[in-house]
């Protein structure tokens, strides 16, 4: 069953141990306004606190855009009425991209079409990314006077800093398969292909022990920037070797069968 959040804004549906989180206002390229943002907030939180959800898959409706980013049209009309648009990390409401960051199972971006801006920045904050072809890539606040708040950090971490500062300073957007060249995106899908293609890579993700795939989320995410001393004596997330989806991935090696996960 698909449940709308944010007054349709977004759809959350769980199947099969995925949740599918929709970006639902291709009338505005899936721009994201405050409403949007919260019920993006909402599905996140869900999806981690759901244990029959084992990985979550994000795209856009459409497929004219993934997500344009900010809802500028709703900024310039707060900015009108005198009042003050939400700052990253300030104010009542958590931060999106940290949710998604402190949601500690696998994500994936499917972009259906171009990610620009904030956008790009939900790809960025996402684990792997399959893109659409022709779609375009990029974070381009500079050129509208916003800050790229994530994508300052992140994009510098994840390719080289010259390549990192030249796409924040240019705000020039790249085409996706420019994107893989430079280690952004996983894969690039033809249109005709590419929703199979992502049911693909998920289901080669959820064939696996959610125990184990929520380990390597949280650990991966808690030890970023840590030595790699610090970072072997970390012990965040459940312990696999302790779990029972251990004992059965084993055994269920050993007789030569499918194992049967139990997520504890």
């Amino acid at each position: 069953m698909t449940t709308e959040l944010g007054e349709g804004r977004v759809l959350y549906n769980v199947d099969g141990n995925v949740a599918r989180i929709t970006i639902n206002r291709p009338e505005r390229r899936n721009a994201m306004d405050t409403m949007t943002t919260g019920a993006l907030i909402e599905a996140f939180v869900e999806a981690e606190s759901d244990p029959d959800v084992w990985c979550v898959v994000l795209t856009g409706s459409g497929d004219k855009a993934f997500c344009a980013g900010g809802d500028l049209k709703e900024m310039d009309d707060t900015a009108k009425s005198g009042r003050q648009i939400p700052v990253p990390m300030m104010g009542p409401m958590r931060n999106l991209f940290e949710v998604m960051l402190e949601t500690y199972k696998p994500v994936i971006a499917a972009i259906n079409g171009h990610a620009i801006a904030g956008g790009c920045e939900l790809a960025l904050a996402s684990d792997i990314r399959i893109a659409r072809a022709g779609s375009m890539f990029g974070l381009t606040e500079a050129r509208r006077g916003m800050g790229a708040n994530l994508g300052s950090i992140l994009l510098p971490r994840l390719i080289p800093r010259g390549l990192a500062f030249e796409l924040l300073y240019t705000a020039e957007t790249i085409p996706v398969e420019r994107a893989q060249e430079l280690g952004l995106i996983n894969h690039v899908v033809s249109g005709g292909e590419f929703e199979t293609a992502v049911d693909e890579l998920v289901s080669r993700i959820v064939q696996n022990s959610p125990v184990t795939l929520r380990r390597y989320k949280e650990m991966a995410t808690k030890s970023w920037g840590l030595p790699v001393t610090t970072a072997l004596r970390l012990n965040v997330g459940p312990n696999p070797y302790l779990s029972e989806d251990r004992v059965e991935g084993v055994r269920a090696f050993l007789e030569k069968r499918d194992p049967v996960w139990k997520n504890r």
